[in-house]
């Protein structure tokens, strides 16, 4: 056992727990290895020793020690940051259906067991004061994989966040897949699998986003191959009418080129050329094991930010058919409206009525 610090020494760097012995008033400092079951931590900066014997604590000034206690309703949370990769607060109280002071209170105790990560500043959907995001540390990872709730052969750099690269891009897809959510809560009788391109849950995670991944003929003499990963693949599944309908999703933050004089194969031009080939030869059929039923076509889905940047690209769309299966809109409509509002744009046209990609299912269901 280590030797206690001397008199009016400080703790809230020593990373150490108490245990109580169980006869007498004595209190044991020792280290030893985390275990968030049934241990009880040290908290920083919170507690004053008058006097210490050799492991011994003659008077210790304390109301009562902090227990941090891992609840099986702790993976659920820590699952859903893998998944997700980032979240805000209030993004978080809307996966998990719980109020945002609730999860603040428990995030809080993850801190502390450097669990998880503040990053950056995300400005969310509402003026005001910008929200932080929060992500798992590669302590929380690791917690995962004890716990056997994410496969052990799944790189921490899939989950964790080494820089702030595409933050942007990751919190859109975020709030596009939570509004996906408020759907299934509003329509009980509507079932949505979705795959991000970046989950550790993919069914093959060794091969992380390729398993998403795909290739379409390069166009020229040269020849080859163009490989593309969709940000996302979903099914929705009417149980009344025994109905599923795939979807993919690319979500745009403004930064590609819509169309390259060089034909670059980064940018929105040629997306749809690939879509365009894997809907002509049914390329997507291959999804048809991971959601169990036959399907028959595609939505592409185009999610950008700004009315002006989906103007633009309603423009290229229309001038690059057949295009009736692609469908865009802007984060503006999305809030304002609903994911299942009237606020898609089919094959590129603005000037038409808007409609919905759950057709006849439409319904105005914003997030509260």
């Amino acid at each position: 056992m280590p030797r206690a610090a001397g008199s009016g020494g400080t703790f809230h760097r020593i990373p150490a727990y108490i245990a109580h012995r169980s006869t007498g008033t004595d209190v044991w400092l020792i280290e030893f290895t985390y275990n968030f079951e049934q241990s009880l931590k040290y908290p920083s900066g919170t507690r004053r020793f008058t006097e210490v014997g050799l492991y011994t604590i003659k008077e210790f000034v304390c109301v009562c020690a902090m227990s941090f206690r891992f609840r099986q309703a702790d993976c659920e949370v820590l699952k859903c940051l893998a998944e997700y990769r980032m979240l805000t607060m209030g993004q978080l109280a809307a996966v998990l259906g719980k109020g945002i002071q609730t999860v603040r209170r428990r995030l809080r105790d993850f801190g502390r067991q450097e669990l998880l990560v503040k990053i950056g500043q995300e400005s969310g959907r509402k003026r005001g004061r910008p929200e932080s995001l929060v992500a798992l540390t590669r302590q929380g990872v690791h917690l995962l994989k004890e716990k056997g709730l994410i496969d052990r052969n799944v790189q921490d750099e899939r989950i964790v966040l080494d820089n702030l690269c595409g933050v942007d891009h990751q919190v859109l897809l975020n709030w596009f897949r939570i509004h996906l959510m408020q759907v299934e809560r509003v329509m009980p009788g509507l079932r949505i699998k979705f795959l991000s391109h970046n989950s550790p849950f993919l069914p093959n995670p060794t091969r992380g986003c390729m398993y998403l991944t795909d290739s379409s003929p390069a166009e020229g003499p040269a020849g080859g191959e163009v490989r593309f990963t969709p940000d996302a693949v979903f099914g929705t599944t009417d149980s009344v009418a025994g109905k599923t309908c795939l979807f993919f999703l690319e979500v745009d933050c403004g930064t590609e080129t819509l169309a390259s004089p060089r034909r670059d194969m980064t940018d929105i031009r040629q997306k749809v050329v690939n879509y365009q080939w894997y809907f002509r030869n049914q390329r997507y059929k291959r999804h048809e094991q991971v959601f169990g039923c036959a399907l028959r076509g595609f939505r592409l889905l185009f999610l950008t930010t700004t009315l002006g940047r989906l103007t633009a690209m309603c423009g290229l769309i229309q001038e690059m058919p057949p295009s009736n299966f692609i469908w865009l809109t802007c984060s503006e409509r999305l809030f304002a409206d609903g994911i299942s509002s009237k606020i898609w744009a089919k094959g590129g046209d603005l000037r038409s009525p808007q409609q919905s990609i759950f057709g006849s299912l439409c319904c105005r269901d914003p997030l509260a």
